[in-house]
Protein backbone atom coordinates (compact mmCIF):
# COMPACT_ATOMS: atom_id res chain seq x y z
CA UNK A 1 0.00 0.00 0.00
CA UNK A 2 2.99 1.94 0.03
CA UNK A 3 2.26 3.37 -3.55
CA UNK A 4 -1.38 4.86 -2.29
CA UNK A 5 -0.20 5.86 1.44
CA UNK A 6 3.12 7.91 -0.01
CA UNK A 7 0.74 9.57 -2.66
CA UNK A 8 0.38 13.36 -2.11
CA UNK A 9 -2.74 14.00 -5.13
CA UNK A 10 -4.89 14.86 -2.56
CA UNK A 11 -2.79 17.89 -2.07
CA UNK A 12 -3.69 19.90 0.65
CA UNK A 13 -4.28 19.06 4.39
CA UNK A 14 -6.75 21.02 6.45
CA UNK A 15 -7.00 21.20 9.95
CA UNK A 16 -10.56 22.76 11.56
CA UNK A 17 -10.95 23.62 15.35
CA UNK A 18 -15.00 23.51 16.89
CA UNK A 19 -15.95 24.81 19.68
CA UNK A 20 -19.63 23.11 20.37
CA UNK A 21 -21.67 22.22 22.81
CA UNK A 22 -21.04 19.15 23.81
CA UNK A 23 -20.67 16.99 27.07
CA UNK A 24 -17.85 15.42 25.82
CA UNK A 25 -15.62 18.67 25.03
CA UNK A 26 -16.86 19.79 28.69
CA UNK A 27 -15.39 16.95 29.97
CA UNK A 28 -12.30 17.53 28.08
CA UNK A 29 -11.79 20.57 29.60
CA UNK A 30 -12.27 19.66 33.15
CA UNK A 31 -10.25 16.58 32.91
CA UNK A 32 -7.58 18.03 30.69
CA UNK A 33 -8.04 15.29 28.59
CA UNK A 34 -6.86 14.89 24.59
CA UNK A 35 -7.74 12.50 22.81
CA UNK A 36 -9.08 10.34 19.43
CA UNK A 37 -12.22 10.02 17.83
CA UNK A 38 -14.42 10.00 14.38
CA UNK A 39 -17.47 11.02 13.38
CA UNK A 40 -19.82 8.91 12.14
CA UNK A 41 -23.09 9.99 9.73
CA UNK A 42 -26.16 8.62 9.74
CA UNK A 43 -28.42 9.91 8.01
CA UNK A 44 -28.95 13.57 8.20
CA UNK A 45 -27.03 13.00 11.61
CA UNK A 46 -23.56 13.11 13.13
CA UNK A 47 -22.65 11.15 15.99
CA UNK A 48 -18.85 12.03 17.76
CA UNK A 49 -17.46 9.08 18.87
CA UNK A 50 -14.19 9.45 21.73
CA UNK A 51 -12.15 6.76 22.11
CA UNK A 52 -10.15 6.25 25.27
CA UNK A 53 -7.98 3.21 25.34
CA UNK A 54 -7.61 1.57 28.71
CA UNK A 55 -4.15 1.32 28.66
CA UNK A 56 -2.73 4.12 30.46
CA UNK A 57 -5.87 5.90 31.20
CA UNK A 58 -6.08 8.95 33.79
CA UNK A 59 -8.42 7.46 36.67
CA UNK A 60 -9.37 11.83 36.96
CA UNK A 61 -11.49 10.81 33.97
CA UNK A 62 -13.74 7.33 35.62
CA UNK A 63 -15.82 9.38 38.29
CA UNK A 64 -17.21 11.61 34.83
CA UNK A 65 -17.85 8.40 32.90
CA UNK A 66 -21.63 8.44 33.83
CA UNK A 67 -22.11 11.86 32.04
CA UNK A 68 -20.59 11.05 29.39
CA UNK A 69 -22.80 8.11 27.71
CA UNK A 70 -19.36 5.77 27.55
CA UNK A 71 -19.44 2.33 26.54
CA UNK A 72 -16.96 -0.32 27.83
CA UNK A 73 -15.00 -2.52 25.36
CA UNK A 74 -12.42 -5.10 25.77
CA UNK A 75 -9.46 -2.56 25.41
CA UNK A 76 -11.18 0.74 25.04
CA UNK A 77 -14.17 2.76 26.09
CA UNK A 78 -16.12 4.55 23.76
CA UNK A 79 -18.19 7.78 24.32
CA UNK A 80 -20.90 8.45 21.48
CA UNK A 81 -22.80 11.43 21.13
CA UNK A 82 -25.29 13.48 18.67
CA UNK A 83 -24.41 16.61 17.33
CA UNK A 84 -26.96 19.00 18.15
CA UNK A 85 -26.02 22.35 17.09
CA UNK A 86 -27.93 22.64 13.89
CA UNK A 87 -25.18 25.32 12.41
CA UNK A 88 -22.21 22.68 13.70
CA UNK A 89 -24.34 19.81 11.64
CA UNK A 90 -24.86 21.95 8.68
CA UNK A 91 -20.88 23.32 8.44
CA UNK A 92 -19.89 19.47 8.52
CA UNK A 93 -22.54 18.22 6.26
CA UNK A 94 -21.27 20.85 3.92
CA UNK A 95 -17.40 19.97 4.44
CA UNK A 96 -18.13 16.05 4.05
CA UNK A 97 -19.90 16.41 0.23
CA UNK A 98 -16.91 18.56 -0.83
CA UNK A 99 -16.07 16.43 -4.05
CA UNK A 100 -12.74 15.89 -3.70
CA UNK A 101 -12.13 16.39 0.45
CA UNK A 102 -12.24 13.17 2.85
CA UNK A 103 -12.46 13.53 6.51
CA UNK A 104 -9.69 11.44 7.90
CA UNK A 105 -9.38 12.38 11.75
CA UNK A 106 -12.05 14.26 13.96
CA UNK A 107 -10.89 13.93 17.87
CA UNK A 108 -10.70 16.17 21.14
CA UNK A 109 -7.19 18.74 22.03
CA UNK A 110 -7.94 21.45 24.89
CA UNK A 111 -11.13 21.38 24.85
CA UNK A 112 -12.18 21.25 21.26
CA UNK A 113 -13.31 18.98 18.57
CA UNK A 114 -10.45 18.82 15.70
CA UNK A 115 -11.52 17.50 11.85
CA UNK A 116 -8.42 16.94 9.94
CA UNK A 117 -8.14 15.48 6.11
CA UNK A 118 -7.05 15.87 3.06
CA UNK A 119 -8.53 17.04 -0.34
CA UNK A 120 -7.72 17.94 -3.68
CA UNK A 121 -6.46 21.17 -4.81
CA UNK A 122 -9.38 21.49 -7.15
CA UNK A 123 -11.50 21.90 -4.36
CA UNK A 124 -10.19 24.76 -2.47
CA UNK A 125 -12.52 27.03 -3.96
CA UNK A 126 -15.33 25.11 -2.82
CA UNK A 127 -13.43 25.47 0.42
CA UNK A 128 -12.95 28.72 0.62
CA UNK A 129 -16.64 28.92 0.00
CA UNK A 130 -17.88 27.00 2.84
CA UNK A 131 -15.66 28.75 5.57
CA UNK A 132 -17.01 32.12 4.44
CA UNK A 133 -20.49 30.78 4.54
CA UNK A 134 -20.16 29.39 7.80
CA UNK A 135 -17.80 31.95 9.42
CA UNK A 136 -20.48 34.83 8.66
CA UNK A 137 -23.17 33.24 10.05
CA UNK A 138 -20.79 33.27 13.36
CA UNK A 139 -20.77 29.35 13.57
CA UNK A 140 -18.42 27.53 15.89
CA UNK A 141 -15.23 27.38 14.06
CA UNK A 142 -12.03 28.50 15.49
CA UNK A 143 -8.80 27.99 13.84
CA UNK A 144 -8.48 27.07 10.66
CA UNK A 145 -4.70 25.61 9.07
CA UNK A 146 -4.82 24.96 4.76
CA UNK A 147 -1.11 23.36 4.00
CA UNK A 148 0.41 21.23 1.27
CA UNK A 149 0.03 17.34 2.09
CA UNK A 150 3.16 15.32 3.04
CA UNK A 151 0.49 12.08 1.90
CA UNK A 152 -1.52 10.19 3.83
CA UNK A 153 1.68 7.86 5.86
CA UNK A 154 3.28 11.18 6.93
CA UNK A 155 -0.06 12.02 8.58
CA UNK A 156 -0.57 8.69 10.17
CA UNK A 157 3.12 9.07 11.81
CA UNK A 158 1.93 11.65 13.21
CA UNK A 159 -0.80 10.66 15.32
CA UNK A 160 -0.54 9.97 18.72
CA UNK A 161 -1.76 6.35 18.52
CA UNK A 162 -0.39 3.14 17.65
CA UNK A 163 -1.99 1.54 13.92
CA UNK A 164 -2.76 -1.66 12.51
CA UNK A 165 -2.96 -2.27 8.87
CA UNK A 166 -5.65 -5.31 8.14
CA UNK A 167 -5.25 -6.62 5.03
CA UNK A 168 -7.82 -8.99 3.32
CA UNK A 169 -8.25 -10.69 0.27
CA UNK A 170 -11.26 -11.94 -1.24
CA UNK A 171 -11.34 -14.11 -5.04
CA UNK A 172 -12.10 -11.54 -7.59
CA UNK A 173 -14.10 -14.22 -9.63
CA UNK A 174 -16.67 -14.37 -6.86
CA UNK A 175 -17.68 -10.61 -7.50
CA UNK A 176 -17.05 -9.93 -11.30
CA UNK A 177 -20.53 -9.03 -11.93
CA UNK A 178 -20.11 -5.60 -9.45
CA UNK A 179 -19.49 -2.85 -11.23
CA UNK A 180 -16.69 -1.20 -8.96
CA UNK A 181 -15.21 -4.33 -8.98
CA UNK A 182 -15.21 -5.09 -12.71
CA UNK A 183 -13.72 -1.50 -12.95
CA UNK A 184 -11.14 -2.04 -10.61
CA UNK A 185 -9.63 -5.19 -12.23
CA UNK A 186 -9.69 -4.02 -15.82
CA UNK A 187 -8.36 -0.52 -15.06
CA UNK A 188 -5.84 -0.99 -12.31
CA UNK A 189 -7.29 1.77 -10.11
CA UNK A 190 -7.32 1.86 -6.97
CA UNK A 191 -10.64 3.05 -4.45
CA UNK A 192 -10.29 5.17 -1.30
CA UNK A 193 -13.45 5.23 0.56
CA UNK A 194 -14.68 8.66 2.29
CA UNK A 195 -17.60 6.92 4.14
CA UNK A 196 -17.42 4.86 7.14
CA UNK A 197 -21.15 4.26 6.74
CA UNK A 198 -22.87 4.03 3.71
CA UNK A 199 -25.44 7.05 2.75
CA UNK A 200 -28.72 6.08 1.46
CA UNK A 201 -27.43 2.52 0.94
CA UNK A 202 -24.41 3.91 -1.12
CA UNK A 203 -20.92 4.34 -0.61
CA UNK A 204 -18.91 7.01 -2.03
CA UNK A 205 -15.23 6.09 -3.08
CA UNK A 206 -12.38 8.54 -4.75
CA UNK A 207 -10.95 6.53 -7.14
CA UNK A 208 -6.93 6.88 -8.18
CA UNK A 209 -6.34 5.92 -11.14
CA UNK A 210 -3.44 5.77 -14.94
CA UNK A 211 -6.04 6.18 -17.36
CA UNK A 212 -8.70 8.48 -18.10
CA UNK A 213 -12.41 7.15 -16.53
CA UNK A 214 -14.38 10.56 -17.78
CA UNK A 215 -16.31 8.13 -19.62
CA UNK A 216 -17.13 5.73 -17.08
CA UNK A 217 -20.80 5.83 -15.97
CA UNK A 218 -21.73 7.37 -12.44
CA UNK A 219 -17.22 8.50 -12.35
CA UNK A 220 -17.68 12.46 -11.09
CA UNK A 221 -14.58 14.47 -12.19
CA UNK A 222 -11.99 15.39 -9.32
CA UNK A 223 -9.47 15.84 -11.61
CA UNK A 224 -8.97 14.90 -15.59
CA UNK A 225 -5.32 15.78 -16.02
CA UNK A 226 -4.60 13.20 -12.41
CA UNK A 227 -7.45 11.05 -13.08
CA UNK A 228 -9.06 11.12 -9.87
CA UNK A 229 -12.88 10.85 -9.73
CA UNK A 230 -15.58 10.01 -7.41
CA UNK A 231 -18.80 7.40 -7.86
CA UNK A 232 -20.55 5.61 -5.50
CA UNK A 233 -21.17 1.68 -4.90
CA UNK A 234 -23.67 -0.30 -2.98
CA UNK A 235 -21.49 -3.76 -3.24
CA UNK A 236 -23.33 -6.44 -1.23
CA UNK A 237 -20.18 -7.67 0.49
CA UNK A 238 -19.16 -3.93 1.75
CA UNK A 239 -22.71 -3.28 3.16
CA UNK A 240 -22.75 -6.56 5.08
CA UNK A 241 -19.22 -4.99 6.72
CA UNK A 242 -20.71 -1.79 7.20
CA UNK A 243 -23.75 -2.88 8.49
CA UNK A 244 -22.08 -4.92 11.36
CA UNK A 245 -19.44 -1.97 11.82
CA UNK A 246 -22.42 0.63 13.04
CA UNK A 247 -23.64 -2.24 14.77
CA UNK A 248 -20.93 -2.18 16.62
CA UNK A 249 -19.94 1.63 16.57
CA UNK A 250 -16.92 0.30 14.97
CA UNK A 251 -15.31 2.75 12.24
CA UNK A 252 -11.80 2.83 9.97
CA UNK A 253 -9.47 5.44 9.38
CA UNK A 254 -8.44 5.13 6.30
CA UNK A 255 -9.99 1.58 3.69
CA UNK A 256 -8.67 1.12 0.36
CA UNK A 257 -9.71 -1.64 -2.10
CA UNK A 258 -8.18 -2.74 -5.49
CA UNK A 259 -7.22 -5.79 -7.27
CA UNK A 260 -4.42 -7.59 -8.30
CA UNK A 261 -4.35 -10.86 -10.31
CA UNK A 262 -6.87 -12.90 -8.93
CA UNK A 263 -7.69 -10.87 -5.95
CA UNK A 264 -9.74 -8.34 -4.29
CA UNK A 265 -7.93 -6.58 -1.82
CA UNK A 266 -9.43 -4.69 1.16
CA UNK A 267 -6.87 -2.81 3.30
CA UNK A 268 -8.41 -0.93 6.80
CA UNK A 269 -6.08 1.18 8.69
CA UNK A 270 -7.28 1.69 12.30
CA UNK A 271 -6.02 2.03 15.82
CA UNK A 272 -4.19 -0.65 17.47
CA UNK A 273 -6.90 -1.01 20.31
CA UNK A 274 -9.86 -1.60 17.89
CA UNK A 275 -8.21 -3.90 15.50
CA UNK A 276 -8.73 -7.27 16.98
CA UNK A 277 -12.94 -5.28 17.07
CA UNK A 278 -12.11 -5.25 13.48
CA UNK A 279 -10.85 -8.71 12.82
CA UNK A 280 -13.34 -10.28 14.88
CA UNK A 281 -16.02 -8.21 12.48
CA UNK A 282 -14.57 -9.32 9.48
CA UNK A 283 -14.80 -13.00 10.69
CA UNK A 284 -18.19 -12.95 11.31
CA UNK A 285 -19.13 -11.20 8.01
CA UNK A 286 -17.65 -14.40 6.28
CA UNK A 287 -19.58 -16.88 8.46
CA UNK A 288 -22.63 -14.67 7.87
CA UNK A 289 -21.92 -15.15 4.07
CA UNK A 290 -21.41 -19.13 4.46
CA UNK A 291 -17.93 -19.28 2.14
CA UNK A 292 -16.13 -19.51 4.74
CA UNK A 293 -13.34 -20.24 2.18
CA UNK A 294 -13.61 -16.95 0.42
CA UNK A 295 -11.89 -14.16 3.08
CA UNK A 296 -8.15 -14.71 3.62
CA UNK A 297 -6.36 -12.51 6.01
CA UNK A 298 -3.78 -11.16 4.37
CA UNK A 299 -1.30 -8.57 6.70
CA UNK A 300 -2.34 -8.23 10.17
CA UNK A 301 0.43 -5.83 11.86
CA UNK A 302 1.79 -2.49 12.97
CA UNK A 303 1.58 0.45 10.40
CA UNK A 304 4.66 2.23 10.05
CA UNK A 305 7.49 3.96 7.04
CA UNK A 306 9.38 0.07 7.45
CA UNK A 307 6.97 -1.98 7.02
CA UNK A 308 3.93 -0.70 4.65
CA UNK A 309 4.16 -2.83 0.75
Amino acid sequence: MKFLLKDARLSKYFEIFLNINSRQLILSRATNFSGFGTLARDGNNFYFHVFIPKSGINDSLKPFFPLANIDERELYYVSREKIEDKGTTEFINDLDSINGLVISYAGIISGNMIIKGFMHENAEMAFSDLLSKHCHEKSTIGKITLKPSRGFLDHLGEMDVRLKNIQISLPIKEFNHYRMVKLLRETGCIGQFVDNYPIDGTFRLIVYSNQDLSSVQGMEEISGTEHIYETRTDDDILLLLASKAKKHRLTWTFLFIYASDDKLFMNFILPEYRAKEYFQLIVDTEMDMKKLDWVTLELYRDLNQKNID
